[in-house]
């Protein structure tokens, strides 16, 4: 085997192992809501008697619409292959579904991780800018941490990478490629431009684009076959799913959507890909790797991954909401652009080929240090167990709406008082917590969704910030008892340094009690987009309320 191939061995089995470790993160707890959602719609799914019953939009048990699940905007390409996958396992009941399911996006991811090498080689033809943007990839924390839910966002991410692939090479399985990335989820179609500009600069036969044409089609129809009503009819009920889904971007509509409140197009993102999707090192030297390429004289065909990026960047970065995981597909060839870098600058600077290794390398330590969340038990399962350990039976817990309660799983031997903070600040609202609050012997923040979002708006929530910020003060009469994160660390003994990003301010008000529990250096995320943290490692914390308020 050459050395480049061996080597590409060994990044790929860093990555895998980055990828599968602690796949399990929640025990079972099912703490991902889009997850669980995906989940328990694979459970509900039976399969047609027929290829004629499977293709029928109106009466197919694979279709989603007709199994009680009147919102869906996913593509089912994704959820029909894992069910059938864990059934064939023998895996197919809702705990080990799961997990599948998360085996599943880490193997895809993976195939995107060879990809990169493929395209690379493609482009530059240098055996060293691939195995660095291969290296590059495996380092990129993002991918590492959506190769650990069962989400559609792999399969999206490989199939338009693949895509891209078989545009380089005009290959006429091109159609197949990027219908199934339709079929995982309908923004791939964000891509068709890169596809018109590949042909155009490719001048391609007529029976080429007849045959991309048909094969998409048919891809399409074969793999998300409930996006049509008709032969060609697109379905009016997934339609009207995507005109509904718009409407999350309004806040009032969907509460969660105020953590985007005030944020600037293209910086937001910017920022939380330097300093989580990639990190820092990583980061700036893709992002740097971009205008590097740009006034130099690359191979012609970067230009189309320069293209393709600037256009999932621009057009994702213009709108309201504005999570990482929207910004996913374009890792790979930020990949390539970094690995491409790298090397010239090495060579640039006549430093030995074996140093090149060193920079991504370093770039190791941000996603070292993020998988330390998967080697420790979930923060909302320590908690849980936390509070049936110190919590007396029968006590009264609140539990705020929107957000998972804790304890995990049930009340249990406890009584929830469910509260309504995203309810508008009204009178009524404030009389009906009062009422609560006075019942309430221990309150609990499972995470920092609701005070991270409601305090982003004050002038919509002037009451529930002055809430907020009386509890985290203390003057309203609860006391914290325990916290639980499970933040990036790098275990030094004899250390406990936590690093927080300037800037930094969503759920700010948690700074006042933030504590640094851990041994060595923690990378403090308490106050990153919520999508980072609020599903497989929130900031957990639970007050008891003061005897003299009783």
């Amino acid at each position: 085997m050459p050395r480049h191939l061996k080597v590409l061995v060994v990044i790929f089995l860093l990555a895998a192992g980055l990828r599968f470790i602690g796949l399990n993160w929640d025990q079972n707890a099912h703490l991902h809501p889009d997850e669980r959602f995906l989940t328990m719609v694979a459970n509900s799914m039976r399969w047609p008697k027929t290829i004629l019953e499977y293709l029928d939009t109106s009466s197919s048990p694979l279709n989603p619409h007709n199994i009680g699940y009147d919102f869906y905007v996913y593509g089912t390409f994704p959820v029909i292959f894992v069910k059938f996958i864990a059934e064939f396992l023998g895996k197919g009941d809702y705990n080990q579904l799961t997990l599948v399911g998360r085996t599943l996006s880490a193997l895809f991811d993976l195939g995107t991780l060879l990809l990169i090498y493929l395209i690379a080689q493609k482009i530059f033809k240098k055996p060293i800018i691939s195995l660095i943007a291969a290296l590059c990839y495996a380092a990129s924390v993002l991918p590492i941490q959506l190769s650990h839910f069962f989400a559609v966002d792999p399969y999206l991410t490989f199939f338009l990478t693949l895509s891209f692939y078989l545009l380089l090479r005009n290959n006429p399985f091109l159609g197949i490629a990027f219908g199934l990335a339709i079929a995982s989820k309908i923004s791939a179609v964000l891509f068709a431009p890169v596809i018109a500009l590949g042909f155009l600069f490719s001048r391609p036969k007529l029976l080429s684009l007849l045959l991309f044409i048909i094969t998409l089609y048919f891809t399409v129809r074969l793999a998300q076959p409930y996006l049509f009503s008709g032969a060609f009819s697109l379905n009016p009920q997934v339609l009207a799913n995507w005109q509904q889904l718009k409407t999350f971007d309004i806040p009032g509509y969907f509460p969660p959507a105020y953590t985007w409140v005030g944020t600037y197009p293209y910086i937001f993102p910017l920022e939380n890909l330097l300093f989580w999707g990639l990190g820092l090192p990583l980061g700036t030297l893709s992002i740097v790797a971009i205008f590097y390429l740009c006034f130099t004289k690359p191979p012609p065909l970067i230009w189309l991954a320069i293209f393709w990026t600037g256009t999932l960047f621009l057009y994702q970065g213009a709108q309201f909401a504005k999570p990482l995981r929207y910004f996913y597909p374009i890792y790979p060839f930020l990949a390539i652009f970094a690995g491409a870098f790298i090397n010239n600058l090495f060579k640039h600077f006549g430093l030995k080929k074996q140093l090149i290794i060193l920079i991504p390398t370093i770039a190791l330590i941000w996603p070292m240090s993020f998988i330390s969340i998967y080697l420790n038990s979930n923060t909302r399962v320590t908690a849980t167990k936390w509070v049936y350990d110190n919590i007396p039976k029968g006590s009264r817990i609140s539990c705020e709406h929107w957000d998972d309660c804790v304890p995990i799983g049930g009340s249990g031997p406890y009584q929830f008082i469910e509260f309504p903070m995203y309810n508008p600040d009204t009178s009524e609202k404030w009389s009906m917590m009062q009422g609560k609050l006075s019942q309430t012997d221990y309150l609990i923040l499972s995470s920092n969704r609701i005070y991270g979002t409601t305090m982003n708006v004050p002038q919509t929530y002037p009451a529930t910030n002055q809430f907020y910020k009386s509890l985290f003060n203390g003057s309203l009469g609860f006391t914290p008892v325990a916290q639980f994160t499970s933040r990036p660390n790098i275990p030094i003994p004899g250390l406990r340094l936590c690093l927080t990003p300037l800037g930094i301010s969503y759920g700010q008000i948690a700074k006042s009690i933030q504590d640094c529990p851990q041994p060595g250096i923690s990378f403090v995320d308490d106050y990153a987009d919520e999508t980072l943290t609020v599903y497989d490692h929130p900031k957990v914390i639970i007050f008891k309320k003061n005897t003299n308020s009783l």
